[in-house]
């Protein structure tokens, strides 16, 4: 029987996070991922303060832009690559309450003064855009490069004899005196980080996690266009190499991983809306976001089997969200420190 201190279950950017805390607190761990269709491998990445629908700042969002640089800087050390582009996020402004909207925010609103420039015309020099009334720059922002950070983090892993390619069996997890045996394996902790799989878990099936889908497309062009995502009725973000990601669909009443045509056609003709240029489609992928009823993350232990351990709820804004959920997470197991209360599964604890 092999033992450790954490089995994890779920690779995406939050048990990939999770992972790299505990490899830097030496603590020993096993990660268990089939890496069916998980919503982190082709999530754009982008990081973001600003909800660019209000204008408002998001949820603790200096504190997660922060750490969510240091985390992913770790990243680039251990597997010596990069995966952070720092680039500005413009909103193309639909009238003119709008603008005026931003710059009255940029101006007064103290938790947006350093994130919302007063600057509207940076797009007026890209012919292939069009934004007749200008643009909103939002600072500080960029992407990190999940699709392959994922992967290259995987493959570390595998080397280091910490990864199992397989389906999680939970018929096949065994719990006993604050411990649980999983095969060939005892541990600890079992960390559940599944994504919108956590609805198949039996143990924690009952939580408000809602899949929303998305569909995304992966596109080229020759035209000139700036170094940065550019936002109107969809995102257009660069991926190098004249490619560009364009996203995304929020589908609730299809919860599947099925590309479609309706998608496609929502996506081209949102982008086409400031985007004045001939371009093709190289991909398109579907995929599943666990977002919550209350848009917040769900982290913790099971109210029965305190060995069993909820990181879950990423949602949307799962790059930047996940670096301190996870940080969260481990102070509350390792050192007793209480989680923050708007991501803890204390509040729904009456499901179970």
């Amino acid at each position: 029987m092999k033992k450790v201190d954490y089995i994890i279950v779920g690779q995406g950017v939050a048990g990939t996070c999770m992972a790299m805390k505990l490899m830097q607190e030496n603590k020993t761990f096993i990660v268990i991922d089939n890496h069916f269709h998980k919503a982190s491998a082709i999530a754009a990445g982008i990081y973001n303060p600003v909800v660019l629908k209000r204008f408002s700042i998001v949820w603790n969002a200096t504190k997660q832009i922060n750490r969510l640089r240091e985390v992913f800087g770790d990243f680039e050390k251990l597997l010596n690559k990069k995966y952070i582009y720092d680039f500005p996020v413009y909103r193309i402004f639909n009238d003119e309450q709008e603008k005026k909207t931003w710059l009255k925010k940029a101006t007064t609103h103290p938790d947006l003064i350093d994130y919302l420039s007063t600057e509207t015309e940076q797009l007026n020099q890209y012919n292939a855009i069009q934004n007749p009334i200008g643009s909103g720059e939002v600072l500080h922002t960029g992407r990190v490069d999940l699709t392959n950070l994922l992967a290259d983090f995987k493959n570390y892993l595998v080397d280091k004899e910490s990864f199992l390619d397989e389906t999680f069996d939970y018929d096949a997890l065994v719990l006993d005196d604050n411990k649980a045996s999983y095969k060939n394996i005892e541990a600890n902790r079992v960390i559940f980080s599944e994504g919108y799989n956590i609805l198949n878990n039996p143990y924690f099936k009952n939580l408000p996690v809602i899949g929303v889908k998305g569909e995304v497309l992966k596109i080229k062009t020759e035209a000139i266009l700036p170094e940065a995502v550019v936002k109107g009725k969809e995102f257009l973000m660069p991926l190098g190499n004249n490619n560009y990601f364009v996203g995304a669909t929020y589908d609730r009443d299809n919860v599947n991983y099925e590309n479609t045509t309706e998608a496609k056609t929502y996506l081209v003709d949102g982008v086409k809306q400031f985007l004045k240029t001939d371009f093709e489609i190289l991909e398109q992928h579907a995929s599943i976001r666990p977002t919550v009823v209350d848009r917040r993350p769900i982290i913790g232990p099971h109210p029965i089997y305190s060995q069993l351990i909820c990181l879950n709820g990423m949602g949307t804004r799962g790059t930047m969200l996940a670096p301190v959920m996870v940080d969260d997470l481990y102070d509350f197991l390792e050192n007793n420190q209480p989680i923050e209360k708007e991501a803890s599964i204390v509040r729904f604890y009456d499901r179970f």
